[in-house]
C-alpha cells in the first residue's frame, strides 16, 4: 500500500506550520509508504521552500536544493519491477501573486516529465496539485501551462492523474482517455461537504491492469461511508524502440 498526498498541508507556509506538518506525516507513515508533492499554500512565500525541503525532503522524494521545482518530477515504481505502478510526482506550487493561487510547472520541469513518462513502462499515475487539463478551475487558481501539459499527457500517454487543490470531488478524462480525479479536502470534515480519500486497487493481468476506484466520505464524526465506485482495464504500456533498443 502507498498513500499519495496531493499537497496544501499547512495556510501560509510558515516554518512553525510546516514542522507540524512533518509531524503529521511522521504519524502517517515512512517516507516508502507516502509519497507527497507541496500544493501553493506549502510555498505561499518565497522563502517557504528552505523549510518545506529541510522537513519534508524524504516524502518529497528531492535533496532540498533550487527553487523548489528542482528535482522534480520524482518517480516511483511500486509493486512488482516488470508490471508495477510508476508514481510520477510533479511540483506545480509555487509563489504567487496576492489573492492568486495559479501554479506553474515550468519549462524545465514539463521536459523531464515528458522524457519520465516515455520511459516508464508501468502503469502511470502522475501526481499534482493543480488541476492538470485547461478550464479545470478559475483563472485565479489555474494552472498556468495546463495546455502544455494536456499536450504531454496526449502525446505519452498517462493512465492516471491525481490532484488537489480545489478542495472538491472531481472526475474528468483527458485525451486518450486518462483518467483525472481530485478529492475533497480532509479539512472539509465538519464542514459543507463531507472529507474524502479515493481507494485505488490495481492488479497486473496477462494484457496490462485492472483498476478498481472507490471515493470514501469521510464525516465530522470520524464515520467512513463508500460514496462511488468504478473498474475499468488498461492495456499494458509498451515502451518505445528507442528504449527497447537502449536509446536515450
Amino acid at each position: 500500500m502507498c498513500i499519495l498526498v496531493t499537497g496544501d498541508l499547512v495556510h501560509v507556509g510558515l516554518a512553525d506550520e510546516i514542522e507540524a506538518a512533518a509531524a503529521w506525516l511522521r504519524e502517517l507513515g515512512p517516507p516508502e509508504r507516502v509519497v507527497l508533492v507541496p500544493g501553493n499554500h506549502d510555498l505561499y512565500a518565497r522563502d517557504s521552500w528552505p523549510s518545506v525541503a529541510a522537513s519534508w525532503a524524504p516524502y518529497l522524494g528531492v535533496d532540498g536544493s533550487g527553487d523548489g521545482s528542482d528535482g522534480f518530477p520524482v518517480s516511483r515504481r511500486l509493486g512488482d519491477r516488470h508490471r508495477g505502478v510508476d508514481v510520477i510526482a510533479a511540483c506545480s506550487a509555487c509563489p504567487s501573486p496576492l489573492f492568486m493561487a495559479t501554479g506553474s510547472l515550468g519549462d524545465a520541469q514539463l521536459a523531464r516529465l515528458d522524457e519520465a513518462l516515455a520511459r516508464a513502462d508501468g502503469f502511470r499515475c502522475l501526481l499534482i496539485h493543480h488541476p492538470p487539463l485547461p478550464a479545470m478551475t478559475s483563472r485565479r487558481k489555474r494552472l498556468r501551462d495546463a495546455a502544455r501539459l494536456e499536450a504531454v499527457l496526449a502525446r505519452r500517454g498517462c493512465e492516471l492523474v491525481l490532484h488537489g487543490h480545489v478542495h472538491r470531488n472531481v472526475a474528468a478524462l483527458g485525451a486518450g482517455g486518462t483518467r483525472v480525479y481530485g478529492t475533497a479536502s480532509g479539512s472539509s470534515a465538519g464542514g459543507k461537504a463531507p472529507a474524502a480519500y479515493r481507494v485505488f486497487d490495481i492488479t497486473s493481468t496477462d494484457q496490462g491492469w485492472q483498476v478498481a476506484m472507490r471515493l470514501m466520505e469521510v464525516a465530522a464524526d470520524g464515520a467512513v461511508t463508500p460514496r462511488e465506485r468504478d473498474q475499468w482495464s488498461v492495456a499494458a504500456v509498451m515502451p518505445p524502440a528507442s528504449a527497447a533498443s537502449g536509446g536515450r
